[in-house]
């Protein structure tokens, strides 16, 4: 009797059914294993501390993170749900952030079966070609590497459940899903239009049903739509949105680039060579292989399934809704962007290999192995905001270099201080461009000491507002490890105070000083230092009472006559009774250039960046002095000061229009060049770094 009610198991069925998809989850595993080892970086620190310090309602009501769009649910929530289990790593993040995406691989099977032949009881060859593509799409690396990415996976699988609800007739579900993935990423937003289109095209329902059926849908977008009118109200961070005609076509041309996993075209060529398909995913996916059946099944005997148009339309449609949200925001794009149009890739892969057989599909993954493999490769990414750039923001190679930049970074400050005390202010000077150490006033730090009494800022923002009172650390990245900043000097403050007046900030100057004159530094260094950045700052009342601290009055013969004495002195060869000399004439007429020039010259080889500062000061005091202002300019170029070197030289070269006839400017010209960042807005970085 028992016998009778027992069946002998489908061992085929079992095998078609669970074993390819289960070995395709492995691969992808096995492929990404590298993603999932990434650490936190830029947005991820941010949102960690604003939960951990507001909680999930705080955190919603005052976006202390990044305050420029309206996710709750994959920012707030999700850290909250995740951090505690978390430790302060960030694997378990990656972990469940994978298997969220997988969950969404299984959607996106779902709905390529739903438009397949259905005639197969497992996963059809060109169903999970469909998703195979879907996932080794380059792009995806970013999903997965990048904890903060968890917005484009969660609104991915939010859509794909809500349509696999809808197909089901589970509206009430639908509708939730929907607006769960609206919360997590407003990319989310055109789902309704696609799920109208499924009524009325793809199942065959009158126009009038299937917006009965979709309507409510558009109405669960309200909590995104009031959500994000109200934090654009209240936030300053919020990213412009440009419309116009050129971003609408920019838009859909870096769709059809992201579809074709070109996420760097200047280098694309170059990425084939370069590719390193991951053996142990072939490996897996061949396996996988070898559990399909070796055809799909045709649609009716004799014939083979052929796409009908309304299927390409839908496919097509989908790609086009889910762009239109880049459109506004086009200038900033990144190959991610375009994670749920290319759903609608997905089915128009399926559709075009309707016909492919087990072994085919081998060669088939193996392609898309080696397509991933060139996508991932290059080592570049876009600077400038520009819709028309050829290369994305934010690639996978951006997202791993800044990763372990930060990593480094971190264990190497914390060798160098292991130990602080509470309310420092660290000020970090030389960091690698785009190394996503230092966000915001330094929640990396204060993740990293569990002290939310510290702060860290860039060494050009040192003032009143960033250091205040509060004991202070300057650090330097040497290319391998920080080293402290003036920590062997006697005066530090001083030291920092001529650095930023170098740097043209003088706002950050003066209370450099003003500290080093309370904390007992050199009294007439830091007055003297402090007349100048109060001048530079606007505060001329503030400048000649620091002067008359230092001892400088007017007296025109005395200034004259120690002038006298100094070329004398530099006749003679004595060029340290020279300087002390034109000291002397700057603190009888402070306010002229002669001995400040001279100062300039005479210092040169002795103190760079006091040479530096008097030549400065020459160039401002008088304007037209195109000499002194070449002089600064240089000094800055061999201080690698870019920035304010590029400055100056713009001055230098209005105040001499044939600049060109100076070999000196000429090539001080070509060497900022040479430094700055490539004309078209992207870093690429060679095996030595950036080119």
């Amino acid at each position: 009797m028992l016998r009778a009610r027992l069946r002998p198991v489908n061992t085929a069925f079992v095998r078609s059914r669970w074993s390819a998809p289960l070995l395709v989850a492995v691969a992808m595993v096995a492929l990404y294993a590298g993603a999932l080892g990434t650490g936190f970086v830029n947005d991820d620190y941010l949102f960690l501390e604003q939960v951990r310090r507001h909680g999930l309602l705080g955190a919603v009501l005052h976006p202390a993170g990044v305050g420029n769009y309206f996710r709750p649910v994959s920012r707030e929530l999700w850290f909250t749900l995740v951090a505690p289990f978390s430790w302060g790593e960030p694997l378990v993040f990656h972990l469940v952030q994978m298997l969220v995406f997988l969950a969404a691989l299984v959607l996106l099977a779902d709905l390529l079966r739903a438009l397949m032949p259905r005639r197969d009881p497992g996963l059809s060859p060109p169903v999970l070609a469909g998703v195979l593509w879907f996932a080794l799409a380059p792009f995806q690396r970013v999903n997965l590497a990048w904890v903060s990415c968890s917005q484009d996976v969660l609104a991915l699988t939010g859509a794909l459940g809500s349509i696999a609800l809808f197909r089901r007739g589970r509206a009430g579900l639908a509708i939730a899903a929907y607006a769960a993935a609206t919360l997590a990423k407003e990319s989310a937003l055109p789902l309704p239009a696609l799920l109208f289109l499924w009524s009325w095209r793809i199942e065959r329902e009158s126009a009038r049903r299937a917006l009965a059926r979709t309507l409510p849908f558009a109405l669960a977008a309200l909590p995104w739509a009031v959500g994000e009118f109200l934090l654009r109200q209240q936030s300053t961070a919020t990213n412009a949105l440009v419309w116009g005609g050129a971003s609408f076509a920019a838009a859909f041309l870096h769709l059809l680039q992201s579809l074709a996993g070109v996420e760097h075209a200047a280098g694309w060529f170059h990425s084939g060579s370069a590719a390193r398909p991951s053996l142990e995913a072939f490996a897996l996916l061949t396996l996988a292989a070898v559990a399909l059946k070796d055809r799909a099944t045709p649609a009716e005997p004799g014939e083979w399934f052929a796409p009908t148009r309304d299927t390409l339309g839908f496919a097509v449609a989908w790609c086009a809704a889910f762009t239109l949200p880049v459109w506004p925001v086009v200038y900033l794009w990144s190959g991610y962007y375009y994670t749920l149009a290319a759903v609608g890739g997905a089915v128009l892969v399926a559709c075009a290999v309707t016909r492919i057989a087990r072994w085919s599909w081998i060669v088939f993954a193996g392609a898309l192995l080696w397509w991933h493999a060139a996508g991932v490769s290059p080592r570049a990414f876009a600077l400038r905001a520009d819709a028309w750039t050829g290369t994305s923001h934010v690639t996978s190679f951006y997202i791993e270099r800044a990763a372990a930049l930060s990593h480094d970074m971190r264990a190497s400050l914390e060798r160098v201080a292991p130990k602080v005390a509470r309310q420092t202010r660290f000020f970090f000077a030389a960091l690698p461009s785009w190394a996503g150490f230092q966000m915001g006033n330094g929640p990396s730090v204060r993740h990293l000491y569990h002290d939310d009494s510290l702060e860290s800022h860039f060494y050009s923002t040192f003032g009143e507002n960033t250091a205040g009172w509060y004991p202070l650390r300057f650090l330097f990245w040497n290319g391998l490890a920080f080293e402290p900043l003036y920590a062997n000097e006697r005066d530090p403050l001083f030291q920092v105070g001529g650095d930023l007046l170098l740097l043209d900030r003088p706002g950050g100057a003066m209370w450099a000083f003003r500290r080093g004159l309370e904390e007992g530094g050199e009294r007439l260094d830091h007055w003297y230092g402090l007349g100048w950045a109060a001048l530079w700052s606007g505060r001329r009342e503030l400048a000649e009472r620091a002067w008359r601290e230092w001892g400088a009055r007017d007296d025109s013969a005395a200034r004259v006559l120690w002038l006298r004495k100094a070329k004398g002195s530099l006749e003679d060869g004595d060029t340290l009774t020279a300087r002390r000399q034109l000291i002397e004439s700057v603190r009888s007429g402070i306010g002229h250039p002669e001995a400040h020039a001279m100062l300039g010259l005479l210092l040169e080889h002795v103190n760079a960046k006091y040479a530096l500062l008097e030549t400065k000061i020459a160039a401002e005091l008088k304007p037209t002095d195109w000499l002194a202002r070449r002089d600064l300019v240089q000094g800055l170029v061999g201080a690698r000061l870019d920035e304010p070197a590029a400055a100056h030289l713009e001055k230098l070269k209005r105040i001499l229009p044939d600049w060109r006839v100076d070999s000196v400017v000429v090539r001080l010209d070509e060497r900022l060049r040479a430094r700055r960042p490539t004309p078209n807005g992207v870093a690429e970085f060679g095996p030595g770094g950036l080119r």
